[in-house]
């Protein structure tokens, strides 16, 4: 019979951090694809489920959180021991793809910022290489890198049993799609300036009820479910 910790960590693992790389793979090809709500929801789905499943890893609850990952990577930060050392720049993406994100049904704007695609690689790397427990590893004298070498030669990094890992290693059609602009992950070598200079652009487009607006609330409030924020946004200025 398995251990609790054994059984959270199963569900760690094959539950959160395995989709969390399917929806890292599925934002970058939205990315690609130029689908902007697409891109944001499944990159804020997949730091989300990292966030999670590194909370369980380290023994600590994953609930109450749904999908606001700014308080997730508080609860994470709070855990002793653990430094994600993640660099400002990757924060600060973590607090806009928490506002941006959650737009499924295009209530609000969507916002592509620049360098959005390299700035969720960066973010998930940083957060990935703790996706796992470490205690299962201890006993085995394995030599330890120290995260300073890490970050030097991030594609050097493999997490053990990793869906990424799998990717990069056997190249199916996702591999494409995970290596493509790709800084952190895969077998390319590409300059990241080089990158960001790609990515350089910025794009907003405003949704339905920024042009129509109290009456376009006014008109679909009883026939669709707005969200929360969407209708307080419009109580406020009734």
């Amino acid at each position: 019979m398995m251990e609790n910790q054994d059984l959270i960590n199963d569900y760690a693992q094959r539950s959160l951090r395995y989709t969390a790389d399917e929806d890292y793979i599925a934002a970058r090809m939205s990315y690609k694809a130029s689908l902007i709500e697409p891109f944001l929801w499944s990159g804020l789905h997949s730091i989300e489920k990292y966030l999670k499943a590194l909370l369980l890893f380290k023994k600590r609850p994953a609930k109450g959180f749904k999908h606001d990952i700014v308080k997730l990577l508080s609860a994470v930060n709070a855990v002793e021991g653990l430094d994600l050392r993640l660099p400002a720049k990757a924060e600060s993406f973590i607090h806009y793809i928490n506002e941006f994100g959650e737009n499924r049904y295009f209530e609000g704007a969507a916002c592509l910022e620049e360098c959005a695609l390299d700035s969720l690689d960066e973010v998930v790397w940083y957060i990935r290489r703790y996706c796992y427990d470490k205690s299962v590893y201890e006993g085995y004298n394995l030599r330890k890198i120290e995260p300073s070498d890490l970050e030097k030669n991030p594609k050097e990094y493999r997490l053990p049993g990793g869906l990424l890992e799998k990717v990069i290693k056997e190249k199916p059609i996702a591999y494409s799609y995970l290596v493509w602009d790709n800084f952190f992950y895969g077998d390319e070598n590409i300059e990241r300036d080089d990158i960001r200079r790609r990515q350089s652009k910025f794009s907003v487009i405003n949704p339905p009820l920024a042009f129509f607006g109290k009456e376009a609330f006014q008109a679909l409030k009883d026939f669709v479910d707005l969200s929360y924020d969407t209708k307080q946004y419009f109580k406020e200025r009734a």
